[in-house]
């Protein structure tokens, strides 16, 4: 079938997020972008009014005299379902988006006290109508319009209810918005403090690379918000530490304090951000549910993504007036390719030092197993034929294109159930290693000419106990060639919006850009990863490579199909690229 079979991937809308990540906007009319710390709130004089009587305790029956319990709980009540609901839904770190919260419950909590400040660190179970509770975790803070006047600044922009005490009159808000809070954090962290809960406990501990920050002022650090807020909150103190507190929380080990752990202290991989410390929670049961982390801050131009955006946008601009054909693509790209070169040898690299054996039965490789191969095939196939059934029941909500581009999926049907199969043909001898789970160019930050690797806690939507299993490294890799592909689509669909006579000069030079970014990627990480093979055409990893790719394809088209359904071309494109031949080369498409 001819290149007619695939959609123009210039038609596509200007938000873009990774699936399951950030968002990214493009505002294609003049003026400025939305800003990455953009929320919806509600306006001040809309906010609900909580009247305290006694701090804290105002919210606790089993903390004031009797005569003040029925007090207590009418507060609690109005806290518990009505002002956290509204808060909650609004913010990105909430997952269940579109689901009604009933109510969102304090489980535990406990009041720290810190020199002047009064912090509730709680979590809370969040009732929804359609799905079971949900843990988060959400420290709060008051505070008031005669106190500190900065902190009240600071804290304005997650201001959750206003709030009076007798003649007093403040806000209430997330704590994390509170630089006093977050200083306090990382001080108990090196002190190693325990705080004591009604329930359970929250323990501060240090790793062993906390001594490396000896002699250090946390008491005077600044605070600041990094930018982009995701399914996590992070804050950056006096660009030196990374303090990510995590919002969802699970039972068990979080798979990045236990990998950043294992890079940092074991490992001595230089290329991600020293892990400095963690804040875990341990009820009565014995469980822990990890809080947050401590980390160092990397100085950095920005992330793989930004970067590559802004790389493919000038490229794009400066060929408006071009005469075609251009250069060979590795002539052309040859300073951007450098930088990718760099980034495939340090993927290797970071999988090489994860696959170290090391006598820690977490972390050391094991060999791929017939078993495994055959149970990775039919975890595919069954992916697949959910995917395409989710995507004949939705194919008629698609826009042309899109709905154009499911119908010839849709009827490749048997056609990618062979191709499945037959990516695990020959001999395939490998191990399975930890990787990163959740790999591509948003992960990635840019620092003086080498890349930096950040957020290993896997895929947010999967349970720890899938995140921990080893698996091939491979998965990474397609991971960040399904990046380039994303990027791809996204700088031609911005350098098209306003000029869409453009799109049919632009297309073959963004595919080109591609293709020949892939190659250079996959062979730097051959010459990191000795007999990975991954650039020679009929090398058996390849056909690995491959499955991967429709795994992470297939999982695109759910997740644009939920979230962002003029979206799903770009990953039904990627499925069909691997099922349907390609055009011969760059010269004859143009």
């Amino acid at each position: 079938m001819g290149r007619s079979a695939f959609p123009p991937i210039g038609e596509l809308p200007y938000l873009l997020t990774l699936p399951g990540h950030n968002y990214y906007w493009f505002r294609l009319a003049s003026g400025e972008e939305v800003p990455a710390w953009h929320e919806e709130h509600l306006p001040p004089e809309e906010l609900p009014t909580l009247v305290l009587f006694d701090g804290w305790h105002s919210f606790f029956r089993e903390r004031v005299v009797p005569w003040r319990i029925a007090m207590a709980e009418k507060v609690r009540t109005q806290l518990e379902e009505d002002v956290l609901p509204h808060f909650v839904s609004a913010q990105r770190w909430y997952g269940a988006k579109g689901e009604m919260i009933k109510r969102v419950v304090v489980t535990d909590y406990a009041e720290w006290v810190n020199a002047d400040y009064k912090w509730l660190v709680a979590l809370f179970d969040i009732e929804a109508a359609a799905c079971e509770p949900l843990t988060y975790f959400l420290p709060l803070a008051l505070a008031w319009e005669n106190g500190n006047e900065e902190r009240l600044h600071g804290m304005s922009p997650t201001t959750i209810a206003k709030v009076r005490q007798k003649a007093q009159v403040g806000i209430m808000g997330d704590a994390f918005a509170d630089g006093a809070f977050c200083r306090a954090v990382v001080q108990a962290i090196g002190a190693g403090q325990t705080l004591s809960c009604e329930q359970g406990a929250i323990r501060f501990s240090p790793t062993e690379a906390f001594a490396t920050l000896a002699g250090a002022e946390f008491a005077n650090l600044s605070v600041r918000p990094p930018g982009t807020q995701g399914s996590n909150t992070a804050v950056v103190l006096g660009d030196q530490l990374f303090l990510k507190g995590y919002r969802h929380l699970q039972i068990g080990t979080h798979p990045e304090f236990e990998v950043g752990r294992f890079l940092t202290e074991v490992a001595k991989f230089p290329n991600t951000a020293p892990l400095f410390g963690v804040v875990e929670y341990q009820g009565r049961d014995g469980n822990n549910m990890t809080l947050a982390l401590l980390q160092g801050y990397v100085e950095n131009q920005g992330d793989g993504w930004s970067y590559t955006l802004d790389y493919l946008g000038r490229f794009l601009e400066e060929c408006r007036t071009a005469t075609l054909p251009l250069a060979a693509p590795d002539q052309v790209h040859a300073a951007y390719l450098v930088l990718i070169h760099t980034l495939g040898q340090r993927t290797g690299e970071l999988h090489n030092a994860l696959g170290k054996t090391t006598g820690d039965l977490a972390f050391d490789p094991e060999p791929v197993t017939d078993t495994d191969l055959k149970n990775w095939v039919l975890q595919v196939q069954a992916e697949a034929i959910a995917t395409l059934d989710l995507l004949e029941r939705r194919k008629t909500g698609l826009a042309e294109t899109a709905r154009e581009t499911a119908q010839i999926l849709l009827a490749q049907r048997n056609a990618l159930k062979d191709r499945i199969q037959a990516c695990t043909s020959g001999q395939i001898k490998v191990v399975k290693t930890r990787y990163h789970g959740d790999y591509h160019l948003g992960q990635v930050l840019l620092t003086q000419n080498d890349f930096v690797f950040t957020d290993f806690e896997g895929e947010p939507a999967r349970p720890f106990a899938e995140r921990r299993h080893k698996h091939s490294p491979l998965r990474d890799v397609a991971g960040m060639l399904r990046s380039f592909n994303y990027a791809s689509h996204t700088a031609l669909a911005h350098a098209t919006a306003e000029r869409p006579a453009d799109l049919a000069k632009f297309e073959p030079l963004v595919r080109d850009w591609e293709a020949e970014v892939g190659r250079v990627f996959l062979a730097a990480y051959d010459e990191a990863v000795p007999g990975s093979g991954l650039s020679a055409p009929d090398a058996s990893l390849r056909g690995l490579l491959d499955l991967f790719l429709l795994e992470k394809a297939l999982y695109e088209v759910r997740y644009e199909l939920d979230a962002r359904p003029d979206w799903v071309a770009i990953p039904l494109y990627g499925i069909l690229s691997l099922l349907l031949p390609a055009p011969s080369n760059a010269m004859e498409r143009r």
